[in-house]
């Protein structure tokens, strides 16, 4: 009953003080908890500080741990372990080729030779790739070059 003894004080101070507090009290009697005190919400904040610095280093350990991971597959002399990374390449440079030079000039190779020999020959259509999947991991494998390309002429070679 706040709001109406400041009321009944008649100053515009005590009148937002008393509406202040029927505020908190309808917020207490709707939600039933109490308003959380200066201390409890530093509390709060110190603790997602904390919280919110063990993830970057949680993080921090997991890109470095991969690093020293990719080094060591980098440097392996297998090809099961460090081969993967040049077939992939080669696959990506086959579905060029195949989509920007044999797809089309196939059909029409085949045309030229028929007409030449005097046969009429007519191939199906070949099937496309998919450009979109395959644009997108030459995307992803250039950029690591450029990445790769970078640490060479930082001197961050290893080799």
């Amino acid at each position: 009953m706040a709001f109406w003894e400041s009321l009944a004080e008649g100053s515009f101070k005590g009148l937002l003080s008393g509406a202040g507090d029927f505020v908190k009290d309808l917020r207490t009697a709707i939600t039933g908890k109490e308003p959380m005190t200066v201390e409890q919400q530093a509390e709060l904040l110190r603790r997602a500080d904390a919280l919110q610095s063990r993830l970057h280093e949680t993080e921090s350990r997991s890109q470095s741990g991969q690093i020293d991971l990719n080094k060591i597959d980098a440097q392996s002399g297998s090809l099961y372990k460090g081969g993967w990374r040049p077939a992939l390449g080669w696959c990506c440079v086959m579905g060029l080729i195949y989509t920007f030079l044999v797809r089309p000039l196939l059909p029409w190779m085949v045309q030229v030779g028929a007409l030449i020999v005097g046969n009429d020959i007519t191939l199906p259509p070949m099937p496309p790739l998919d450009m979109k999947e395959l644009m997108a991991l030459v995307m992803a494998l250039l950029g690591f070059g450029g990445f790769r390309m970078y640490e060479k002429i930082k001197g961050v070679d290893s080799k």
